[in-house]
């Protein structure tokens, strides 16, 4: 019985991870000498969290940093010499 309590709490915390990851959304500014781009990443687009941070090279412990945010909350990163300054925004 023990072990189906135990199952069961895995498995609503699998579900409950998998639904907050979908409902994230970030502002993302990215910043070099010459401009600065900003843009918004909803991650309901995507498959896995932080699959876009993934695809632009980001190493795991910049993603660590990034999935520990709270809403409101902010981090700057620097990949390859440029500043990723990521807000999450829920």
């Amino acid at each position: 019985m023990k072990i189906l309590i135990q199952v069961k709490y895995w498995l609503l915390n699998q579900l409950s991870e998998i639904l907050e990851f979908q409902q994230r959304i970030w502002v993302v500014s990215i910043c070099n000498s010459s401009a600065t781009d900003t843009f918004i990443v909803n991650e309901d687009s995507f498959h896995e969290p932080m699959q876009w941070m993934m695809r632009k090279g980001y190493t795991e412990d910049m993603l660590q940093k990034i999935n520990q945010l709270k809403r409101s909350q902010a981090v700057q990163l620097d990949l390859n010499g440029i500043s990723h300054q990521i807000l999450r925004v829920k």
